[in-house]
């Protein structure tokens, strides 16, 4: 997959590895967020890759892990063009939140919210690269993802340590986001990159599988402490917002430190890079993301620099550091660092 290529650093002469297959191994963590990944790359003849992907997130301290399922074919059609295709499966979760505690000695039963989603996804792109050996080349490539996400919200009152369900409601939302890339290299040793991205979602993302002004209003009701009852709902809105926001933005393998951890929905999103090799084993990068959320939601700055080690033919390690400052609209802005390991192993 494109994003494979964009990870592993691949370089113009595709055809030139179109035999090799790899595992690749890589895990990102920061502010209570991590994200892990373990990808195959199959060679299959000369010129196709079959891939095969297993990525598992958990977006926030205390909620479930995401985990999706993923299988990608790329195919390189003569020199200069790869195309690629993917389908993703992401396995239900769900996350609880407990509104109001069980007291036994009262007889009155707990009352917890249980907000989950799955997801079912496919990607296509294509790149061309002019795959020479002049002191300039360049490349260019574009892809679409389309997604869909059942959202479910769900109560339960709690009796003995036993839940009971008593209202799930599910929504569905579509999400479509087109890409482009660029990317040129100078003298075989300097890239400059730039990459963006645009979400179209089918509905309103801040309210899809979120509990309605009515529902919260018959929640508030039924809790005793009204202003308690707001809190635990606002926390709970915020906590289905990063959830979400980890969900629709991209695809769960492009998140890292060089990317950032979304907060909320993502509406766009565009990173310049700038790579350069020290060394035949050492390459070095920095760059900078900037992502606008959905209205409403502010944005985000991501600051990241990425060094990629080569240790022989066979196997390649990089670590990645970043300083990531999301500026809300109506509250304060909160920065985190974030780190991501990884490695791959060619056969």
């Amino acid at each position: 997959m494109l994003v494979l290529l964009a990870l592993l650093g691949a370089s113009p002469t595709w055809a030139a590895e179109a035999a090799d297959s790899s595992i690749t191994l890589e895990a990102s963590g920061g502010h209570g967020y991590a994200l892990w990944s373990l990808l195959g790359d199959v060679g299959v003849g000369e010129a196709t890759f079959v891939t095969l992907g297993y990525t598992g997130a958990r977006p926030e301290s205390g909620t479930a892990a995401t985990h999706q399922l993923s299988v990608g074919l790329d195919h390189l059609a003569g020199r200069h063009w790869l195309l690629s295709g993917a389908v993703s499966l992401g396995l239900s979760k769900g996350s609880d939140t407990e509104l109001t505690p069980e007291r036994p000695r009262l007889n009155l039963p707990g009352l917890t919210a249980r907000t989950g989603y799955g997801s079912q996804a496919m990607q296509l792109g294509a790149a061309w690269d002019s795959a020479g050996f002049g002191t300039w080349e360049y490349g260019l490539d574009a892809g679409v993802g389309v997604s869909r996400y059942p959202l479910r919200r769900q109560l339960f009152t709690v009796a003995e340590g036993a839940p009971t369900e008593r209202y799930a409601q599910e929504d569905i939302l579509w999400s479509a986001r087109p890409t482009l890339g660029a990317r040129l290299l100078w003298d075989g040793r300097w890239e400059l990159g730039l990459r963006g991205g645009y979400a179209f979602y089918s509905e309103d993302p801040l309210t899809a599988g979120q509990f309605t002004d009515a529902e919260a209003d018959a929640l508030a009701d039924r809790l005793e402490d009204r202003a308690a009852a707001r809190k635990a709902l606002a926390g709970l809105r915020l906590r289905q917002l990063r959830d979400l926001g980890a969900a629709v933005t991209r695809r769960l393998g492009e998140v890292n430190a060089g990317t950032g951890f979304p907060s909320a929905p993502v509406r766009w999103d565009v990173k310049p890079s700038l790579s350069w090799r020290l060394t035949p084993a050492v390459r070095g990068q920095v760059s900078y993301a900037f992502t606008r959320y959905v209205a409403g939601q502010g944005v985000a700055h991501v600051l990241a620099t990425r060094w990629t080690v080569r240790l022989g033919d066979a196997v390649r390690l990089w670590a990645s550091v970043a300083l990531q400052r999301d500026v809300p609209q109506d509250t304060p802005a909160q920065a985190s660092g974030l780190l991501t390991l990884g490695g791959e192993y060619t056969f």
